[in-house]
């Protein structure tokens, strides 16, 4: 009988321990959680990577993403008493939800080129972080787990401005809209083309052109994240907290109305003031009046009306001590085997697939400011430089736009270069979307890819240079020194993207923008072609330039006409165009021909050749 009552007496301990966890040690687990936080970090260092880039070199659009690992962990902080006063009890089902997030990670990284996308890449990791937590904590904690982990999957990464691009050209014309009649409200003359206002004054008109970066895209984002944080913590019932989510809709576009007026009344006395770092600063500073705002609308909500119903928020009072079930170790060896058996089969799949998931930037040859004011017939009439806020539209200061004209009383043209590297999303802008956003009306639905006829003269294959198993043209012209030197033309069919557009004035002039890509020594004439030529193909570097060409006449102007001219200036343009962009002939021998003392010139400076 004694010995029944021992071996029960045992049992019941053994019992209750398991039942209260196992204690772990602060330095223990601070050690355990750094040796999974680095194995994450490792296997998914390409994404994070990218991820930190855009926030850092996009502050004004992305850098809120920084801040939200530190709210998901504030909402963490604030459940520590319902979460630990029971212990964590790894689950195994945690372990399955990494190997599947690690396979659509591995899937959209290294598989079809269509699926080689941030966001994609993003929801492999977020289903990495879901299930390590789920692992780590089980099923228990993740009742007051799961919101933190998914406000950071879905706040804590960039969306794609492909997504956004439509909503964006939608919010644009708001905004336009929006700044005119509170313009007019208070006492300005203003009226509107497209996207751009014009402000009358007595010295003349002022005009402010809504940009992307005015559209309050960037805004709606920050606050629907500020929102659902707020929703989340300040609010009880289901409907208020969806109502301040959805709110954060016209509050965003209410505030960016009044951003655009102020810029709008700024620019009257100095047109500076709509640009560059002022630009920037004008638009961080009614970020605070619109916290204040939205804090007001909170307030409404919460007061609006007091239900019995309400969610009780007082923290459970029990133990806040770091407890574990007894499959922890397992569960955390499991874990980390898995994160380091992924990161070598990653690597080594990408290295077999020749799979460069970050391109390294390639440097211009030469500034694209040096690209000759007489180009056979050709010379420059006008010099037409950007502003702070139309580098900042461009995404790049490595940029020319000139007007060129035929002899003293021919044709001209609108001709614009644009360089880019290391940079993925977005595509730059072509003119299907800002002429129609400066105030022109488009002709076609769509762009249409017309052939234009490359013919330079000298040009001959080099047997030596095979890109995508053909012979890639030579051609030999004048170094920037004044001696001979040979360059590569690019390769592929010489393309353009053209789209008609006419004057909203009731003018029947014609107006002609085509463009088209050279990306990797490649001609692509779409933007989806760049990605795809650049950006998932083999090659560890990448770069794309953008060229256009505008032309515009009375009602006999026709596609014909533009085409005829467009190949004639682009085929004596081609090799000068060259001469600055990259060698990828040289580039893929391991070798980058590049003049130091020439990168850095201005390229909005125009030179006399």
């Amino acid at each position: 009988m004694h010995g029944e009552l021992t071996v029960v007496s045992m049992s019941t301990m053994k019992s209750n321990a398991l039942s209260q966890g196992a204690p772990v040690r602060p330095a223990a687990a601070s050690l355990a959680a750094a040796i999974v936080l680095a194995t994450f970090i490792w296997l998914f260092w390409a994404f994070l990577e990218r991820q930190f880039r855009f926030a850092v070199e996009q502050q004004a659009d992305w850098g809120h993403t920084l801040v939200i690992p530190f709210i998901a962990g504030w909402f963490v902080w604030l459940n520590r008493g319902r979460i630990l006063e029971q212990p964590l009890r790894p689950s195994i089902t945690g372990l399955v939800i990494m190997i599947g997030g690690v396979g659509w990670y591995s899937f959209t990284a290294l598989g079809p080129v269509f699926m080689r996308h941030h966001n994609l890449m993003g929801i492999g990791v977020g289903a990495v972080i879901f299930g390590l937590v789920l692992a780590f904590c089980g099923w228990r904690a993740m009742r007051y787990l799961w919101f933190p982990v998914a406000y950071l999957v879905i706040f804590g990464q960039t969306v794609s401005d492909r997504f956004l691009d439509i909503i964006t050209f939608q919010l644009q014309g708001i905004a336009t809209v929006g700044a005119e009649y509170g313009l007019a409200l208070v006492g300005y003359d203003v009226s509107r083309a497209a996207h751009t206002i014009y402000i009358h004054e007595p010295t003349g008109d002022v005009p402010v052109n809504i940009a992307e970066a005015c559209s309050g895209m960037r805004m709606l984002v920050a606050f629907f994240a500020l929102g659902v944080a707020m929703a989340y913590r300040g609010l009880d019932l289901v409907w208020q907290r969806i109502l301040l989510v959805v709110m954060a809709v016209p509050t965003a576009i209410f505030v960016n109305v009044l951003r655009v007026m102020t810029l709008g009344i700024l620019s009257t006395v100095d047109s500076g003031f709509a640009a560059g770092e002022f630009h920037t600063m004008v638009g961080m500073l009614w970020l605070i009046p619109a916290f204040f705002i939205y804090l007001g609308i909170m307030w409404i909500l919460r007061n609006l009306v007091v239900s019995d119903d309400a969610t009780e928020t007082e923290e459970a009072k029990g133990s806040i001590e770091l407890r574990f079930g007894p499959r922890v170790k397992g569960v955390f060896i499991s874990g980390v085997a898995l994160l380091i058996v992924a990161g070598v089969s990653f690597s080594i799949l990408a290295h077999a697939l020749d799979v460069h998931l970050s391109k390294k930037p390639v440097p211009l040859r030469a500034s694209l400011s040096l690209v000759p004011s007489s180009i056979g017939p050709w010379h420059v009439v006008q010099e037409s430089p950007f502003d702070a806020a139309m580098i900042e539209q461009l995404g790049t200061e490595l940029t020319i736009s000139r007007v060129y004209q035929q002899g003293t009383d021919g044709p001209s043209l609108n001709f614009h270069v644009a360089y880019y590297t290391d940079t993925v999303d977005p595509i730059p802008h072509v003119p299907d979307r800002c002429m129609t956003a400066a105030g022109m009306e488009g002709m076609t639905a769509e762009p249409s890819n017309l052939p234009w006829a490359m013919s330079v003269e000298g040009v001959r294959p080099d047997a030596d240079f095979v890109l995508d198993g053909n012979l890639v043209g030579a051609v030999s012209v004048d170094s920037i020194a004044g001696t001979p030197m040979e360059v590569h033309l690019p390769s592929g069919h010489s393309t353009i993207r053209v789209m008609e557009f006419k004057l909203p004035d009731g003018q029947e002039d014609r107006i002609y923008a085509g463009y088209f890509f050279i990306a990797n020594g490649r001609m692509t004439p779409s933007p989806a072609g760049v990605y795809a030529t650049a950006y998932v193909g083999p090659e560890a570097y990448a770069y794309y330039c953008k060229v256009q060409v505008v032309m515009g006449g009375d009602r006999e102007f026709d596609q014909d006409t533009y085409i005829k001219y467009t190949s004639e200036f682009l085929s004596l343009a081609m090799p000068y165009i060259m001469r600055s962009l990259p060698d990828w002939a040289h580039l893929l021998d391991g070798e980058l021909e590049i003049d130091n003392s020439l990168v850095n010139s201005p390229d909005s400076l125009f030179l006399e050749q």
